[in-house]
């Protein structure tokens, strides 16, 4: 993957409630969207961007999985909308986990779905973000995910990348910074193994519309047990 020296396109990925409109307002450095409803805010795609650091950062949220408002059909296919809008292409997927919630088997069927939609190679261009990292109360992160084999499974996946954000301290811009850096790391090592970026927007349009084609034919069989377990 091309390192990307003038910006960076994040896609959020997560259940509803895991704090990824938050996180997105805290990577911006400004409240593009309300955080304050119990249920989903985001029932569509929505693309913002700012300058960190002095890069160009566009942030897509996405719905939250399980949104039961929803038909999962639509769902799924407007999640998978997300790589139309951060066109070119996302450098980055940052996958959404409170870290004061246990990993359930609900939270096992994410990265299945995000696979699902993106295909199989999506896990390496992803990040685990865990939210609410005041809960933790100075214990490891690491410790929270050797207590779940499910979780240290799906970081290990993920190329072993994860990174904390503190929700009572969202101006704190150095959570942000190492953030991108970590981001960058991850650029500079698909590029080391002669990944281009250009190469991976064709892949995730391929899966967009792979995706699209399947749900508007009803050729996709979708696991609706894991959303009926959320009405």
């Amino acid at each position: 993957m091309e390192k990307n020296t003038e910006g960076f396109n994040l896609v959020l990925l997560g259940k509803t409630g895991a704090g990824k409109s938050a996180a997105g307002n805290t990577i911006l450095g400004r409240q593009f969207r309300s955080v304050r409803k119990m249920r989903s805010v985001t029932r569509e795609c929505s693309e913002a961007h700012s300058t960190v650091s002095g890069r160009s950062v566009s942030v897509v949220d996405t719905p939250g999985f399980f949104d039961t408002d929803m038909k999962p059909e639509e769902l799924l296919m407007e999640i998978a909308r997300s790589v139309y809008i951060s066109s070119p292409g996302p450098h980055a997927f940052l996958i959404v986990l409170r870290v004061d919630e246990r990993f359930t088997e609900v939270e096992k069927q994410i990265p299945q779905m995000i696979e699902m939609l993106f295909g199989e190679e999506v896990l390496k261009y992803s990040i685990i973000l865990f939210t609410h990292g005041d809960d933790l109360e100075g214990e490891p992160i690491e410790e929270v995910i050797k207590e779940s084999d499910d979780l240290k499974d799906l970081v290990d996946r993920c190329g072993g990348r994860y990174h904390v954000f503190s929700n009572r301290k969202m101006n704190n811009r150095e959570q942000v910074n190492n953030l991108l850096q970590e981001i960058d790391t991850m650029i500079d090592y698909s590029e080391n193994e002669n990944e281009n970026h250009f190469w991976l927007c064709i892949f995730f349009f391929f899966s967009f519309f792979l995706s699209f084609f399947f749900f508007t034919n009803k050729y996709f069989t979708i696991n609706k047990f894991i959303f009926v377990n959320h009405r």
